[in-house]
């Protein structure tokens, strides 16, 4: 914080991180226990999450043999194929929010005070707006998946980072491989919030 507070007296005031050292209407500032966990909440969300959404790419390559021929094909297909990883990655599996008054939704009430969970990896797969939700669509469009937070004050600040990663590893390696099949059994993360791959073996023959 110290450092970046002098850089900003140097002019220098781009980014998200100072805009989070910049004063409140009221005058208020963060503290420098707020600063430091939002820092490390923005590194591990970027890190965390881009790298199980790309294994969970490879993951679908190995099981959909068709897609490695789309993104060889190229272009519309990087439109729209990151976006299509990350809903069928869906790396943080929901978030737990307090309700602030009381509301009805699908017949139940929930009452203010009542905690609520917000499952993305069942939104995520929804019969009822996904076509043939459990099988990844790289030309799917629109495709409103909820992986980002999508709109509001919790909307994901990485999400436009996270696409180009995807994207360009995707199209990296599709330029290098002819084929990828699965090697072995594949091992998930022991969590019910992070949805992630923690081993793959794979198979690849060069192009």
């Amino acid at each position: 914080k110290e450092l970046m507070a002098a850089k900003a007296k140097a002019g220098d005031t781009a980014g998200v991180l100072n805009m989070i050292l910049e004063p409140a209407k009221d005058g208020s500032t963060i503290t420098e226990t707020e600063f430091r966990n939002f820092f490390c909440l923005l590194v591990a969300a970027g890190n965390d999450t881009t790298r199980y959404s790309i294994a969970a790419g490879i993951q679908a390559l190995c099981h959909q043999p068709e897609l490695l021929a789309q993104m060889q094909a190229g272009g519309a297909v990087w439109e729209t194929a990151a976006d299509e990883i990350i809903r069928w990655a869906t790396p943080a599996l929901y978030f737990r929010r307090t309700a602030t008054r009381d509301f009805e939704m699908h017949d139940k009430t929930i009452r203010a005070g009542d905690k609520v969970l917000y499952w993305f990896i069942s939104a995520n797969r929804d019969e009822s707006y996904f076509e043939d939700p459990f099988r990844v669509n790289l030309m799917r469009s629109p495709n409103r998946h909820l992986s980002f937070g999508q709109f509001g004050p919790h909307v994901c600040l990485g999400m436009w980072l996270a696409r180009l990663e995807v994207t360009v590893l995707f199209q990296e390696l599709a330029k290098r491989i002819s084929h990828i099949e699965s090697a072995g059994p594949q091992k998930f993360l022991r969590s019910n919030f992070v949805g992630g791959i923690k081993q793959l073996p794979v198979r690849v023959t060069r192009r």
